[in-house]
């Protein structure tokens, strides 16, 4: 899994996503429930990158970066939500991609082909995935 390039610019695209979620707010319990989902998958993403940042043999920016939007995906997600909700489904996904890995990293690929490339989409593009979850519900 190669870094994030121009992190900067995604958490900017996060904080866009964020800031057009929020104003969903007043269509009623199909935009609640939309934005659950999202804010619940913002902190799975985030639960990922920090687990793809203690991957071995990364160099330290990498771990960096890979934090980094690991920090700004939880952050969103307790914006969206709230922040022990945020946290615990941070914690709950990290439990649950550690057990689908049995804890090694030689069962890396089985995690990375169900979270990696949506945790992508999810930073590079929160628009679409917020998108995503309000047409699924309205």
């Amino acid at each position: 899994m190669s870094p994030p390039r121009r992190a900067p610019a995604r958490v900017r695209a996060l904080i866009a996503g964020v800031l057009v979620t929020a104003s969903v707010a007043a269509l009623g319990y199909s935009a609640e429930r939309a934005r659950a989902y999202f804010a619940r998958e913002l902190a799975e993403c985030g639960a990922w990158y920090e687990l793809v940042a203690e991957a071995p043999g990364l160099d330290e920016i990498t771990r960096i970066q890979f934090r980094a939007v690991a920090t700004s995906l939880i952050s969103t997600s307790a914006d969206v939500a709230t922040e022990p909700w945020a946290l615990t489904q941070r914690d709950l996904a990290a439990r649950t991609i550690r057990r689908e890995m049995g804890d090694s990293w030689k069962n890396y690929a089985v995690v990375d082909r169900k979270y990696g490339q949506l945790c992508r989409d999810v930073v590079t593009d929160p628009v679409a995935r917020r998108k995503y979850w309000l047409d699924k519900y309205n």
